[in-house]
């Protein structure tokens, strides 16, 4: 019993070559490899599994002039018998899938659109692949040319002789475009992992080059501010302080020390003030008590604050 397509499905049914069903989280998907020897995946168990309409994503595939080229009905065999169904060709496939905007679906389908978008066109481009062909002869060793098609007068037997070797020819030019395909798919894959390692190298070498990220913008605009502050206690130039600063921590500019210093800088300039010592880190929630009277540090910090604002 075959399945009758919609109106503007109409058109030539083919028949693939070969069929197989995978599993995709436990719901059956169909895929086929069409007489021309590109793989496809039924369009209806896509549309069924994600919970989408099919008929509308029929209309929004004819819409769209680049998927519609991948577009094709085929006769399939089902436990109920030959039907026709609609089969996406693999090229079109992500170009279709993508295309969905699960947020605009029923919340209970979401995450079933959002898990294909995310796997599904790997786990099918993976089986196609990997998957090894059909051996059949060697056309060339074999001796199998293609035949000129019988004359009226033929028989029944010439007849056959005939389909049953161009049946054979074209599966062998059908295997040669899947291997091809494939041996294509096998490179892009690899190029595509060369890149990534060799990215991955670059970034870590940035990284190793770069070191430890340097003090913050607002870091620095203290660091400014206590030399300030202190060339007025000491009197002592600015350029002096930012030297002696320079040497203990052995960088040439401030702007080059670590964030990760800052604790040690601020305990620099604390013991640089007359009659200031240094003093034992305490913990964090000491540093938001109420009860803790301000240090010189955070009044200093205070009055620029005030004095910025100014």
């Amino acid at each position: 019993m075959e399945e009758k397509p919609d109106d503007y499905e109409v058109g030539e049914v083919l028949e693939p070559i070969e069929q197989h069903t995978l599993d995709f989280y436990g719901k059956p998907l169909r895929v086929v490899r069409l007489p021309n020897g590109e793989p496809g995946v039924v369009l209806n168990e896509l549309c069924e599994n994600m919970g989408l309409e099919r008929r509308a994503q029929l209309r929004r595939i004819h819409r769209t002039k680049a998927i519609e080229t991948g577009f094709a009905s085929a006769r399939i065999d089902t436990p109920g018998g030959p039907q026709v169904v609609s089969v996406l060709t693999l090229k079109v496939t992500p170009a279709w899938l993508f295309g969905i905007d699960a947020d605009r679906a029923r919340p209970e389908v979401r995450p079933e659109i959002e898990r294909y978008q995310a796997e599904c066109v790997d786990v099918l481009y993976r089986y196609f692949a990997n998957k090894t062909p059909p051996i059949l002869p060697d056309p060339q060793s074999a001796g199998m040319q293609p035949l000129a098609p019988p004359g009226p007068e033929a028989g029944h037997e010439e007849q056959a002789t005939y389909h049953e070797t161009m049946s054979l020819w074209h599966r062998w030019q059908a295997d040669r475009h899947m291997q091809a395909w494939r041996k294509e798919m096998q490179l892009q894959q690899g190029t595509i992992v060369e890149e990534g390692k060799t990215m991955g190298n670059l970034l870590s070498t940035i990284q190793e080059r770069m070191g430890p990220p340097r003090i913050t913008i607002g870091h620095q605009g203290l660091v400014r501010f206590y030399v300030a502050k202190l060339s007025e206690a000491l009197h002592k130039p600015h350029g002096t302080i930012f030297g002696m600063l320079h040497t203990d921590f052995r960088v040439p500019r401030y702007q080059e020390l670590y964030e990760s210093d800052w604790y040690r800088i601020e305990q620099w300039f604390r013991i640089q003030f007359p009659g200031q010592k240094l003093q034992r880190r305490r913990p964090r929630a000491n540093y938001f008590s109420k009860a803790r009277e301000p240090s010189r540090m955070m009044r200093l910090a205070l009055s620029q604050r005030k004095w910025n604002a100014n």
